[in-house]
Formats: structure tokens, C-alpha cells, sequence
């Protein structure tokens, strides 16, 4: 693992969409990389262990694709990490969770 590990897998997301949003390569390699190795750390929540190695597998697809130069490909993960991002519907205590 890399340490990195937040707290829950919107967290993981969202971290993953703001590098990608400030066009920072090194961050956004560092928070794929890091999504991608955390899939797998142990959570209690079985749905959220779920979302957990989702992410990890939208990360490393993303991490392989921007490695070989397919930008415009890795951004097709864009809105399904915007989703895993957002709170449940309806849930406004979780929003201020990550």
C-alpha cells in the first residue's frame, strides 16, 4: 500500500477528479496509483469495500491509459468517478465526510 489510503471511496474519487481538474500530471498519477494499490485494504462495509476496488480498477485503467499517451480515453472514467464522488441522494451528512 501506499499510505495514501483516505478515508472512504468518495474521498478516492474525488481526489482522483480534483488532480485531474487542475491538470496536475504528478498528483493525479500519484492518486491513481494510490486508489489502484487501496482497492484492496480491508473495510468493514461490504459496499463500500465494493466502491473501494472500483475504484481502484477505474484507476488503474486510467493510470495504463495516460501512460500511453490516451488522454481523451482515460476521460471516458470521468463521470463514473463524478458519481462515486457525489453523496447518496438525499444524504447531506455523508457530503461533508470526504
Amino acid at each position: 500500500m501506499t499510505g495514501i489510503l483516505l478515508p472512504n471511496a468518495r474521498a478516492q474519487a474525488a481526489a482522483i477528479l480534483i488532480a485531474w481538474g487542475a491538470n496536475n500530471p504528478a498528483v493525479l498519477h500519484r492518486n491513481l496509483t494510490a486508489a489502484a494499490e487501496d482497492a484492496m485494504a480491508p473495510v468493514k462495509d461490504s459496499g463500500e469495500s465494493e466502491r473501494l476496488e472500483l475504484i481502484g480498477a477505474i484507476a488503474s485503467a486510467m493510470r495504463d491509459l495516460l501512460e500511453a499517451g490516451e488522454r481523451s480515453r482515460a476521460a471516458q472514467y470521468l463521470p463514473l468517478l463524478r458519481h462515486l464522488a457525489s453523496p447518496p441522494p438525499g444524504n447531506f451528512e455523508l457530503a461533508y465526510r470526504c
